[in-house]
Parts: C-alpha cells; sequence; structure tokens
C-alpha cells in the first residue's frame, strides 16, 4: 500500500486497447493494462485486469407487488429457475469445502429480471422500462403498466470487481388474476420455470435462511421493503 501522503489520484490505461480473450452466447471477456497514479513521484506498475462484458447492456429486477388490503401485508412474487452454474461449486475442491458438501440446486429462487437490449437505448426501442414491461411479461405472464413502475433506488453495479452491468430496480403493482402462462424467451434456461406468491415478511426470512440465495433478490426485497412503508398509506 502507498504512503498515504502520497495519495492515489486516479488510473492510466494503456493506450494500446483492449485485448479480446473470449467470446461467449452471454458474455465475453477482455483484458486491459493500466497502473495507478500517485499525487507524488512515478505511476504504479503496470497490471493487467480481466473485464466480463455481458451482450446486455445493463439489467432490470422488478418486484411484482399485490396488496389485497390497502393496509396489508404485500405479496410479492417470486421465479425459480434453472442455474446450473451454482451447480459446478462442487468441481471445486475448495469452494465445496467452503460449502461444507452442500449440493446446490440447479434452479434458484429470484425476482423477475432480464437484460436491458441493445436495441431498446436506440432511437423508437423500448427504453430502460419497456424492457421492464416486456421482461415482466415474459417471465410471469403479467402485463404492467409503464407508469406505474416505480424505481426502487438507484442503479448498481452486479459485480464491480470485474463486469460492467449494473442493474435497474424497480417496483410495480401486479394482479394474480390477470396472469396468464408466461411465454418465456425460448431459451432452454426458461424450461420448468414456477412461480410464487409470497408474504414480503417470508421472502425476507427465506433470504435469512439461505433458501434465497441471490444477491439482486434479496437487495430488491431489502430496497421494496424499505419502501413500502412510506407509499402504503397513499396512493401507488
Amino acid at each position: 500500500m502507498k504512503n498515504e501522503t502520497n495519495r492515489w489520484v486516479g488510473l492510466e490505461w494503456d493506450a494500446k486497447g483492449r485485448q479480446d480473450l473470449a467470446q461467449g452466447g452471454f458474455v465475453d471477456l477482455s483484458r486491459r493494462r493500466l497502473r495507478n497514479l500517485y499525487e507524488q513521484g512515478q505511476p504504479g506498475p503496470w497490471y493487467q485486469l480481466e473485464t466480463v462484458h455481458p451482450h446486455f447492456v445493463d439489467a432490470v429486477v422488478l418486484v411484482l407487488y399485490h396488496s389485497p388490503r390497502r393496509q396489508g401485508q404485500p405479496r410479492v412474487l417470486l421465479r425459480r429457475c434453472l442455474r446450473p452454474s451454482v451447480v459446478t461449486r462442487m468441481e471445486n475442491r475448495l469452494q465445496s469445502l467452503l460449502d461444507q458438501g452442500k449440493a446446490w440446486p440447479s434452479r434458484l429462487w429470484e425476482l423477475p429480471a432480464g437484460g436491458i437490449e441493445p436495441m431498446d437505448l436506440e432511437p423508437g426501442g423500448l427504453g430502460v422500462k419497456g424492457r421492464a414491461q416486456m421482461e415482466a411479461w415474459e417471465e410471469t405472464g403479467i402485463r404492467v403498466r409503464r407508469g406505474d413502475l416505480r424505481p426502487l433506488g438507484r442503479p448498481v453495479f452486479a459485480a464491480p470487481a470485474f463486469c460492467t452491468e449494473r442493474l435497474h430496480f424497480f417496483a410495480c403493482a401486479a394482479d394474480p388474476r390477470l396472469a396468464q402462462e408466461p411465454e418465456g424467451d425460448g431459451h432452454p434456461l426458461e424450461e420448468g420455470a414456477e412461480l410464487r406468491w409470497l408474504p414480503l415478511a417470508r421472502a425476507l426470512a427465506w433470504c435469512g435462511r439461505g433458501e434465497i440465495v441471490d444477491s439482486k433478490t434479496e437487495l430488491g426485497l431489502r430496497r421494496f421493503a424499505a419502501w413500502w412503508p412510506t407509499t402504503s398509506a397513499g396512493t401507488r
């Protein structure tokens, strides 16, 4: 660590640009050279940084809720879907040791979510809220109105140490009676998806007990829990 009297002031990127390492179906992997700049003295040594670039620009995360009674406890919609990547932790000896031999399920409970396509941000595209509407329909079979989508705080980075993606959280009232069969997007990971309405308190308890292990879902639920009391007495 540099002496505190010689403070870090910025980054210098190698002018040669990035090196593309791999291109996948969902993400690409690149490498850049950079070094730290300090208030006094010479720059630090060059080092390498690998970055994951999702094919989506960012992602939307939806807390769809239903409150039968105006002052009652809201129910939120969760979706259990295939996440084969978590199962591969068993292939890593140390990760398996940390998990104490726990075998992770291939399906996880999450909030409905989906990627913002590049075309969504083009002139005439869906936009961020339009993409949220589309994901609500594709993943839950519920049509929501753009004007009913309420932002839950500012977007956050999903994994800032190595990924460029940010998550945009929205809350939206939904009527379970109007739900239809979700059409999905045709990807194999959509197969076998299950939907369940849960009281908010129970969903939060699932987070505490480790039944929900997806970080965006816990963050979305906790943001919604903080937002709900400020709006439940008025119009939503």
